[in-house]
């Protein structure tokens, strides 16, 4: 716009009169901007020195700046001699509906080889700006001072219309020079304090954030070097989901790199950046944009001292509303990652006094170190190893062991078998695998076996009615796919001198809030004699056999089955049953001891002869339906009795809730109170 008005000066300047000139222009319109209303003025045009005056009515500039009015610009002394024009002491105001009116001193000197321009005491919403331009044979530079500005009248002066900015102050150093259009160098220094304000959908915000940054590029050989550093000066900045309180962790970013504008390259050499004792980043890339956005190669190193601060900093608000709410950690960590055509190339992850703690028990972890070397290359990385002191999965807690595995491409594998204690036993796994398919869940296959495993611990974990007894078996091949558990073939878990066997074993939703599992277990020759000693029972001699099919359980809790367990036909053992253990029965059944023994008569004996023992379950709908050996017209006969003394047990109640069912048989395993009912 100036070279336009000192077109129209320098016409003006050959005609002499005493009085002086002046010139009124209605409008001068293009492309960007127009001028309403100009008024030029020159007095004492025939002097050594003059004075020049030039309003402007309205003053329209392109977006984003803002419309001008009643612009006054005054040269006092003013020259125009030997193609030199001097304006050693200027002044110029203007009025603007958004922006305080500004007022400012400058001085200009204009000649064939030289331009230079000087804008000072321009004051603005409490704060100042200065600007000083200079051009020289085509060389030009500028530097501009801003300090304090407000942060309301940015907010008043550009009108965001996704960022309200309620409050902050702004202050920036900038330097630049150039050849022609073509930037050379820039240099800028920002400085923002309490910064406050939000988008408007609410994903970023600020609370009285203190930033310092500075950037500093070259331009050579078609390329832009540059170099940048940002660090946060206490408040808070919030980015969905992020929080971060840079009070007590301080945030420090740098990073330098160059810039192909023609080519449309970006490579980073180096770039850091450090919060605290949570996190520490270190790391190179080279990213291309011709043809969309990729990140050709990154090499990124992270470390943090305390995964504790690391957790709650980055990780709790991502995984809000997910499986793993609540999931944190505790140790220290550090990774290296390769990152080629925008996908993972490879990781190396170490982890120290690792601690996991998931309130929702998936998994929990105490003492876990060791190092994982992953590649997307099929070619076999270096082995990983992890050890634990302790490690719980779901309910079920495993005590130290140590892993070596093979991390690549989308595979697990166990490079050899390991054991670990669990509930009082040990448990090994000698094959392991795990493999991601597109767009599917991925596939687990291991076989193991379990060793003295203690019921009484597995089901105090798994919150189930007592058991006692040990558990010894082989883990045949299971695989998971699908979201589905399934077992291929039995496990056998040789108990009491007889054998318990698990057929038709899955699951799913293993890993959820509400997992579910199916199963049918076969019942062979249990020693009721060692059984009934490991309760409170009471003591019965003889064998057990039986089934429990087309079980259900729903988180961990049975929802329906078909269950018997009695007497198997083929047994023929000694049958002898307690006093106490003929109370409880009845008590199971609701029923009562009879025939030829009478109620008032049971307690001069300890024991009893039976020829069969036996009791059903169908569970549905929370409600269970007992049977036993046989029918009667009074219920159903649980013990039907053999030899002398000889007792009868009826059950009269064939329909029981299975709460009420399970508080009986809790009642009956911790205490030696008995009822009959």
């Amino acid at each position: 716009m100036i070279k336009p008005l000192l077109c129209i000066i320098f016409v003006l300047m050959p005609v002499k009169t005493r009085a002086g000139l002046s010139l009124h222009i209605d409008r001068i319109t293009t492309a960007n901007w127009n001028v309403q209303d100009l008024d030029i003025s020159l007095t004492g045009p025939t002097q050594s020195q003059q004075q020049l005056a030039l309003t402007i009515a309205r003053l329209k500039l392109p977006e984003p700046f803002n419309d001008l009015s009643q612009v006054k610009i005054r040269c006092d002394p003013f020259s125009l001699q030997n193609h030199t024009l001097l304006c050693p002491t200027g002044r110029a105001e203007a009025h603007t509906p958004r922006w305080q009116s500004p007022t400012a001193d400058f001085s200009l000197h204009i000649s064939e080889h030289l331009g230079n321009l000087t804008v000072s005491k321009l004051r603005l919403a409490d704060g100042t700006l200065a600007v000083t331009a200079e051009q020289r044979d085509g060389q030009w530079q500028l530097h501009s001072t801003a300090r304090s500005i407000s942060g309301g009248y940015v907010q008043r002066a550009w009108q965001p219309k996704d960022f309200a900015l309620k409050n902050g102050q702004f202050s920036f150093t900038l330097k630049a020079s150039g050849n022609g259009a073509q930037p050379r160098s820039v240099d800028l220094s920002t400085r923002i304090d309490a910064l406050s304000g939000q988008t408007s959908d609410g994903r970023y915000a600020a609370e009285n954030l203190g930033i310092t940054a500075t950037l500093h590029a070259r331009f050579d050989q078609e390329l832009w070097h540059w170099q940048q550093q940002i660090r946060s000066k206490g408040g808070a900045f919030y980015a969905e989901p992020l929080y971060l309180d840079t009070h007590t962790q301080t945030m420090i970013g740098d990073a330098k790199g160059d810039w192909h504008p023609l080519a449309k390259t970006l490579t980073i050499s180096s770039a850091r950046y450090r919060h605290g004792k949570a996190v520490s980043l270190a790391g190179t890339a080279h990213m291309q944009y011709a043809q969309g956005f990729t990140i050709a190669k990154a090499s990124l190193s992270l470390h943090s001292e305390d995964l504790q601060l690391l957790s709650a900093t980055y990780l709790k608000p991502l995984l809000e509303q997910t499986a793993w709410e609540g999931l944190s950690f505790a140790g220290s960590a550090h990774a290296d990652i390769t990152v080629r055509k925008n996908e993972l190339s490879a990781l190396t992850a170490t982890v120290k006094q690792l601690v996991v703690n998931d309130p929702r028990q998936h998994i929990t972890a105490n003492g876990g170190t060791g190092t994982v070397y992953w590649s997307k290359d099929k070619t076999s990385p270096k082995p990983s190893n992890l050890a634990w002191q302790q490690l719980t999965l779901g309910k079920l807690p495993i005590g130290p062991s140590r892993l070596r595995f093979l991390a690549r491409n989308q595979q697990i594998g166990l490079l050899e078998p390991v054991t670990a204690p669990f509930l009082g036993g040990t448990i090994t796994i000698n094959q392991f695998s795990w493999k991601a398919k597109p767009q599917q869940e991925p596939e687990i296959f291991f076989t193991g076996s379990i060793n003295n495993v203690s019921l009484e611990q597995l089901s105090l974990a798994l919150n189930w009615t007592p058991l006692s007894g040990n558990i010894n078996g082989t883990i045949p091949k299971v695989r998971y796919r699908n979201n589905t558990l399934s077992l291929d073939g039995e496990i056998v878990v040789n108990v009491f001198d007889g054998t318990v066997k698990i057929t038709n074993l899955a699951s799913s939703d293993l890993f959820s809030g509400y997992p579910k599992l199916y199963s049918e277990l076969w019942i062979d020759n249990l020693d009721l004699d060692q059984l009934t000693q490991k309760f409170e029972f009471g003591g019965i001699t003889g064998k057990l056999s039986g089934y429990v099919r087309q079980l259900t359980l729903e988180n961990w809790r049975p929802v329906s089955f078909f269950a018997w367990l009695g007497t198997p036909d083929n047994d023929n053992s000694s049958h002898r049953i307690s006093q106490k253990a003929v109370k409880n029965i009845a008590n199971i059944g609701g029923g009562g001891a009879s025939d030829l023994v009478s109620r008032s008569f049971l307690s001069l004996f300890k024991t009893f002869g039976y020829d069969k023992l036996g009791l059903g379950c169908y569970l549905s709908n929370g409600v269970c339906q007992l049977m036993g050996v046989d029918s009667q017209s009074s219920g159903y006969r649980i013990i039907k009795g053999g030899g002398l003394p000889r007792i009868d047990v009826i059950g009269y109640n064939p329909r029981v809730d299975w709460n009420v069912l399970m508080e009986r048989l809790s009642h009956i395993s911790t205490t030696d109170e008995i009822r009959i009912e």
